[in-house]
């Protein structure tokens, strides 16, 4: 029997997926058995070689909440604004193709931000991150419940939720529908992480709550971002997530703010290290790792943020007087030490940068 519903969905459900036919029935199963009943999934198939979209297809036979929209050749940001334009609901959420939601998941949410007219409310996350080797890092996302009364109030607290990996990743938050379309809002503008989307999303955002459960789990393989930290490209998206958070406290007028300049600089250390790292592990000949390190920490920002910074890793720490000398022998050097010791990338120093 079809299971539906005669009123519009209050959420809708974004979901983008490509070559996930292991893990989509169980994610699009936890969106099914949801308590809140008035929802809808709007699931993208972002050119899938296996059945994800057949799979995803029969289970939409038997649901009418689910719509299912086969889209080739399109990255995940695109495939997510395929979705987002479909949707239908008050609220949006994303839900990927990896991770399952908790049954109270959307209630919980939605209760939160009708009691207080909120315009987005940050859900805690349960991360297994497993790592080349087959390791599992278990690490959860997630802060005391509150409600930030003011904007102001919101702004001069966000550098904790951003220092704990809450509050970039698009999962497991409730964003307005007419906020985001009021301001144009997609999640692919030039780059390759959904985390620009939340970072538009909070400039002009008033009334955010946090709910202080854990309502959903991320089961997530992290060789493809950890290869991609070690690639020009990933650089380049460190910079431009780096750059548009700075942008972003510049517009909160809260650039001369030493908290949450810290916690930016120490983010940026982090991940700088970390795609240092991935270049002297990597197959570049000698020569072009040194190239490509220099780069990275000849920079201004690289010099500023290692002044400033005062990372959770002692990877980090361990690279922060080459990082300030410029000096690319001994970077080169300790980040090959710390990738034979297998204490190179940190991953519960910055978790959000896999999800």
């Amino acid at each position: 029997m079809a299971h539906g519903t005669s009123k519009g969905p209050v959420v809708s459900v974004l979901m983008a997926a490509h070559d996930a036919e292991g893990s989509v029935r169980r994610a699009v199963e936890s969106v099914q058995n949801q308590t809140l009943r008035e929802i809808e999934l709007v699931f993208v198939d972002a050119g899938s070689r296996d059945a994800t979209a057949r799979v995803v297809e029969t289970m939409a036979e038997r649901d009418l909440r689910i719509e299912v929209v086969r889209a080739d050749d399109c990255t995940r940001q695109e495939a997510l604004d395929a979705a987002l334009e479909r949707a239908r609901g008050r609220y949006v959420t994303v839900l990927d193709a990896d991770a399952c939601a908790r049954p109270t998941m959307l209630a919980e949410l939605v209760g939160r931000a009708e009691e207080r007219s909120l315009e987005l409310v940050v859900g805690g996350l349960e991360l297994c991150l497993v790592d080349p080797g087959g390791r599992a890092t278990e690490v959860e996302l997630a802060a005391e419940g509150v409600v930030f009364p003011t904007q102001h109030d919101f702004r001069t607290a966000a550098w904790h939720l951003f220092s704990t990996g809450q509050l970039l990743p698009v999962t497991g938050k409730l964003f307005s529908l007419e906020l985001t379309r009021q301001h144009a809002l997609g999640f692919a503008r030039g780059g390759a992480s959904d985390h620009l989307f939340t970072i538009d999303y909070l400039r002009d955002v008033e009334r955010v709550g946090v709910s202080g459960a854990v309502c959903c789990r991320v089961d997530r393989q992290i060789a493809p971002a950890l290869r991609r930290m070690g690639t020009p490209e990933g650089y380049r998206l460190l910079g431009q997530e780096h750059a548009a958070l700075l942008a972003l406290y510049r517009q909160w007028g809260l650039e001369g703010d030493a908290v949450s300049m810290e916690m930016l600089q120490s983010r940026y250390v982090e991940r700088l290290v970390a795609c240092v790292e991935g270049v002297c592990g990597g197959v570049l000949p000698s020569a072009e790792q040194r190239a490509a390190v220099e780069a990275m920490i000849g920079t201004d920002s690289a010099r500023l943020a290692a002044s400033v910074a005062r990372p959770a890793s002692s990877a980090a720490r361990s690279m922060l007087g080459p990082i300030r000398s410029k000096n690319v022998t001994i970077a080169c050097a300790q980040a090959r030490l710390l990738s034979l010791l297998g204490r190179g990338p940190a991953i519960w120093a910055m978790p959000d940068a896999f999800v």
